[in-house]
């Protein structure tokens, strides 16, 4: 009777056990629901979205870590400009490519800004007026993931495909000096004065920034925004972006001048 008596209570107890076990558990899970994220883990370079294939998360995730703005003072009248641009390696040295028409003032009045980080210029290796291309010598710059040249680029016969209309790409920029922001678009089509066209969206700012292909190659780099003409005069296409391809920076120019 009394083994019987000791073997209720011992079930009683572990029941007891087992219970508030549970709820201690449905309170921690309550508790850590409540536990929202910080922005550090939403804006992180690496969360994008689930529903990208492999190669295309890759893409984004190139273009997000290899973002960064280029500030240029025109000593003249004291202007700034602000630019999108993307951070490169090359022959073991780092370099930034933007579009030369924002670089207005020497190599003591341009920088580059990561974040809240300001990172100096070294030195205007190679500048093309025509392609619209300049590229910028800088030290390492830890916060951003260099792309690397010629490996992260489309070799030989791949940019036919690469450059094929209708082909998804990515670029990560700062419009209206904000950002750095994300945004995908299509190749619509390539013209006689080899610059692609990209229905996607710009605005000033976005001049510089690298645009990836979908499988995650640099393939060029924005130019500028198309010119509409209208009723009510001329207005700027938001949406139609022009974009010159890789191809036409003399890497091994850049080679040969970079310190």
């Amino acid at each position: 009777m009394f083994r019987r008596t000791i073997e209720q209570i011992a079930a009683c107890v572990l029941g007891i056990l087992l219970v508030a076990t549970t709820v201690i558990g449905a309170y921690k899970s309550t508790q850590k629901s409540l536990q929202f994220p910080t922005e550090a883990q939403i804006d992180e370079i690496e969360n994008v979205g689930d529903l990208l294939s492999s190669s295309e998360k890759r893409a984004v995730i190139r273009s997000r870590s290899s973002a960064v703005q280029v500030i240029s003072m025109n000593i003249a009248d004291d202007s700034l400009s602000a630019m999108s641009g993307t951070y490169l390696t090359y022959d073991s040295k780092y370099f930034v490519l933007t579009a030369n028409h924002g670089v207005e003032g020497p190599c003591l009045f341009t920088q580059i800004l990561v974040g809240d980080n300001l990172y100096a210029c070294k030195a205007l290796v190679l500048a093309d007026p025509q392609a619209d291309y300049i590229i910028i010598q800088v030290d390492h710059i830890p916060e951003r993931q260099a792309v690397r040249i010629p490996i992260d680029i489309p070799h030989r016969n791949e940019w036919i495909s690469e450059m094929a209309t209708q082909n998804t790409i990515y670029y990560t920029g700062y419009p209206n000096n904000g950002g750095p922001y994300t945004f995908d678009g299509r190749i619509v089509a390539y013209n006689k004065g080899e610059a692609l066209f990209v229905d996607s969206y710009g605005w000033s700012g976005s001049s510089g920034a690298g645009v990836f292909s979908a499988k995650g190659n640099l393939i060029g780099w924005i130019m500028a925004l198309d010119i509409g003409e209208t009723g009510f005069g001329r207005q700027v296409l938001e949406n139609f972006m022009w974009v010159v391809p890789l191809f036409k920076v003399d890497w091994p120019a850049v080679k040969a001048l970079a310190e």
